[in-house]
């Protein structure tokens, strides 16, 4: 068992190495998707131009993910006004239990404007390999409340929806709501983004 962990904690370092080891590595992270929502709906990333804030992750996590919508919810309250410029979107990597009308219920708790994406397991890997998420089923098949070991990175998309920052686990808030504060206030007030 100490060896199969220490495999999966070297593999989640080295990916998270390659991630950040260079900003123009994210030309090649993202791209376009078609997903269903907490509505049951067609959601289309590229019918809208706002930014977006993507998160991966799973309903029955522990501590990651909602810590992770907190600060999104955090995020979102903080940015006012601003708040209605960005789409915030958290997207299972179990869809197998992840329904629309449980993650409908699951992010109201956080916050109702956090839109919910599931899809078909070969949509979900799709997507997930599209921006570089790592995921993997442990005991699966074996127990029924069964985990998730996921990529728990967000990722900042501009309005043509190229991710424009990655915030690493561990991100501190206010670096979190400095960067999309300046990014959306940019445009607004012309002020350079540092």
């Amino acid at each position: 068992m100490g060896i199969k962990y220490f495999r999966e904690h070297i593999k989640y370092t080295l990916l998270i190495t390659v991630l950040f080891s260079s900003p123009s590595s994210y030309a090649e992270i993202g791209g376009d998707f078609v997903l269903r929502d907490h509505d049951n709906n067609k959601y289309h990333l590229s019918a809208s131009s706002k930014i977006k804030i993507i998160f991966f992750g799973f309903l029955n996590c522990p501590d990651i993910c909602p810590t992770a919508l907190t600060e999104v919810s955090n995020l979102l309250n903080k940015l006012d006004g601003l708040a209605k410029h960005v789409d915030p979107i958290f997207i299972t990597v179990d869809p197998g239990r992840d329904t629309p009308e449980l993650l409908k219920n699951y992010l109201s708790f956080f916050d109702e404007r956090i839109i919910g994406l599931t899809g078909s397991q070969d949509q979900i890997e799709k997507v997930s390999n599209q921006y570089h998420v790592y995921y993997s089923y442990q005991k699966k098949g074996e127990v029924e409340n069964y985990t998730v070991n996921h990529t728990a990175n967000m990722y900042l998309l501009n309005e043509k929806n190229e991710v424009e920052k990655i915030f690493i686990p561990g991100t501190p808030f206010s670096e979190f709501y400095k960067y999309v504060n300046r990014y959306l206030m940019k445009d607004i007030k012309n002020l350079p983004l540092q």
